[in-house]
């Protein structure tokens, strides 16, 4: 949109000059996104009080700059630790900020054009101010998942009311030229995102949910609530449904949730049978053998984790599973040690003693408090130490101050609340095992054969198997069929890697099977390997 005319003046603002602004706005330091950030909030409150198009179009002059600084904020993100550092900490504060200046200055906009009649001259400005409103409500929620923190109530209250007001004015569905989205479009696609549940998505599936989101979203229906519960009763269940209430602080809940909860006039029913539908045929072709860009998927979703994210998205946008176990609330302290090399150090050594003090390798561990356990895993409170390496998906060993017993845990969930606050899900997966080497064959480019030794953990049980024998593993390094022999009392117990039970980016869990002259399903990928168990 072109800027052709000048803001009126105030006596402590000066003259907006499209021209002189735009200079100013590159001027920006964008290494310094925080600094950037809170300049450009105060030069916006400078033009606040100006008419509504004034202010639009102030507001569509600085989107590059704000596009470029929120590029810039999410590049250093991906480079930080949780618990954020003070410094990143208030670099999200002043993005956060900024982009609830902007979504709140596009809202009043709107606010002020819905409350006259519209004639032929503001149906566009309303429909532009609504649409950048929940643009950047929407971003504001996005900034949120990348450091595993929970959507803002507000930001949810606003994208409700917003998305009312596109309903109403009847363009909810309309997509104007040069912007990516519909109001309806990026209220769903918010919605999905937050329904699978970013807090439990390991690190780089975020971007994959995204992109998923982005390019199948059009499946889902988003329906009136009371037709939707008369739908309901005469044919379809609540299944793969999520009710939307009008007035509420957050996305939603499914509606197999909801209990007898009143269903108000403005409350809506996400559908999303249709979506899981091609969700399904999407995971079966790629177990087909089908070439992803033909499926409408990236040359990514090869990768088994891929898939196995795929299997996941279905399974929280039809019914998300209800919590099996009650919590027990109590809080002992406890040390954690986080990833698979450093924790087959541990076990290897360090385990064995009540304290790591005085150990000659040393290993980095982080101090928790059981924030409240179940038969099936434990929430932590971050205390101190560094928790810098902990991320979805990333194995653990958490051993009580007053036990020498090791709980390996996989990571579940990663929340941070205020930014300075840091809690896990830990889902248990044994009580202990074994650190030791498996020699694994591969070849080079030119043929030759190498062997390189890999760390592996053995369980001596894995519950969620039924009491098996299990082994985790790196990522990638070890196929189905290396040999291993578990030392027991009668002998030698050899056995294989079966098929993979867990997968993650960083590592990968195992079954153990009888071990079978053929090979199974293939022969061994690798040299027997010796372990006590």
């Amino acid at each position: 949109m072109k800027l052709n005319e000048f803001l009126p003046a105030r006596s402590n603002a000066g003259v907006f000059d499209p021209e002189r602004f735009q200079a100013w706005l590159a001027t920006l330091p964008a290494e310094r996104p925080g600094v950037a950030a809170q300049a450009l909030i105060n030069e916006l409150h400078r033009f606040r009080e100006t008419n509504s198009r004034s202010r639009l179009k102030l507001f569509e002059a600085s989107l590059d700059s704000v596009h470029k600084l929120v590029r810039e904020v999410e590049r250093q993100l991906a480079k930080s630790a949780l618990p954020l550092e003070q410094e990143m900490q208030l670099i999200l504060i002043a993005a956060n900020a900024l982009l609830k200046t902007l979504a709140a200055g596009y809202a009043g906009i709107a606010d002020e054009i819905n409350h006259k009649w519209i004639g032929i001259g503001f149906a566009k400005p309303l429909r532009l101010a609504v649409l950048r409103a929940m643009e950047f409500q929407a971003m504001r929620l996005d900034l949120a998942y990348r450091v595993y923190a929970r959507g803002s109530k507000s930001a949810w209250s606003e994208l409700h009311r917003l998305h009312r007001i596109a309903r109403a004015s009847g363009f909810a569905l309309q997509k104007p030229t040069g912007l990516p989205h519909s109001a309806e479009q990026i209220y769903v696609n918010a919605l999905l995102l937050d329904f699978a549940e970013p807090t439990k998505l390991a690190p780089g599936e975020l971007e994959r949910v995204r992109f998923y989101v982005e390019r199948h979203a059009k499946f889902v229906q988003l329906e009136d609530a009371l037709a939707a519960r008369k739908k309901d009763k005469n044919a379809e269940g609540p299944e793969a449904c999520f009710l939307v209430k009008a007035k509420d602080s957050r996305a939603g809940r499914s509606l197999v949730r909801t209990g007898n909860t009143a269903i108000e006039s403005g409350d809506l029913v996400l559908r999303c049978s249709r979506l899981l539908t091609k969700l399904q045929g999407q995971i079966g072709g790629l177990e087909k053998g089908v070439e992803p860009a033909r499926l409408g998927l990236p040359l990514a979703a090869r990768q088994p984790q891929y898939v196995a994210l795929m299997r996941n998205l279905h399974r929280l946008w039809s019914a998300p599973p209800m919590r099996r176990f009650s919590r027990q609330k109590f809080k002992p302290r406890v040390d954690l040690v986080v990833g698979l090399d450093a924790l087959w150090t541990y076990l290897a050594g360090p385990a064995n003693r009540r304290r790591t003090d005085d150990l000659p390798v040393k290993i980095d561990t982080s101090e928790w408090a059981i924030g409240n356990e179940s038969p099936g895993g434990f929430s932590l409170q971050y205390l101190a130490g560094n928790a810098a390496p902990v991320k979805v998906g990333e194995v653990v060993g958490l051993r009580p101050r007053d036990q020498s017993a090791i709980h390996l845990c996989l990571t579940r969930r990663v929340v941070t609340g205020d930014l300075q606050s840091l809690e896990l899900g830990l889902q248990k997966l044994a009580p202990g095992g074994t650190p030791t080497m498996i020699s694994v064959e591969s070849s080079d480019k030119q043929g030759r054969k190498q062997v390189k030794a890999v760390r592996v953990i053995v369980l001596p049980k894995l519950p969620s198997t039924g009491e098996d024998p299990a082994l985790i593993a790196p990522a990638q390094a070890i196929q189905p069929g290396v040999s291993v022999y578990l030392q027991q009392r009668n002998g030698p117990l050899r056995l294989s890697v079966g098929k993979p039970v867990e997968q993650s980016p960083s590592c990968e869990v195992f079954a153990l099977v009888p071990f079978s002259p053929s090979g199974g399903a293939g022969a061994p990928a690798g040299k027997p390997a010796a372990a006590t168990a």
